[in-house]
């Protein structure tokens, strides 16, 4: 069984969407190392907040296969709501301490010589 705070899981689906909905032009590989530093971080939150995430994240993955994945994540309702804040704040600062000279867009900033 998946685990709903895997790269692969619940909370990896809703990271990884957002991700490519708010950094669009991040590249794959830097997008799916943030998403597993998201969840790496979400299973290390402690006992009944770790839990809320999961619930919450197996909610709004869930919902994004009904409707749209990103009015989903609009959706403002206490708690459900937070999530696309955590994994906003999460990954925000892996891609910027990582990658310090990424653009807004997600794009890895041009070398010139």
């Amino acid at each position: 069984m998946i685990h709903p705070l895997a790269p692969d899981g619940a909370l990896g689906q809703v990271a990884d969407a957002q991700l490519r909905d708010e950094l669009p032009d991040l590249p794959d590989d830097r997008r799916v190392a943030t998403v597993e530093f998201v969840c790496r971080r979400a299973r290390d939150i402690p006992g009944p907040l770790r839990l809320g995430v999961m619930l919450v994240s197996v909610v709004t993955a869930a919902a994004g296969r009904v409707v749209d994945p990103a009015s989903v994540r609009r959706f403002r309702v206490p708690l459900v709501g937070e999530l696309p804040r955590l994994v906003r704040s999460l990954a925000v600062a892996f891609v910027w301490e990582t990658w310090p000279d990424t653009r807004s867009s997600g794009a890895a900033a041009e070398v010139t010589a």
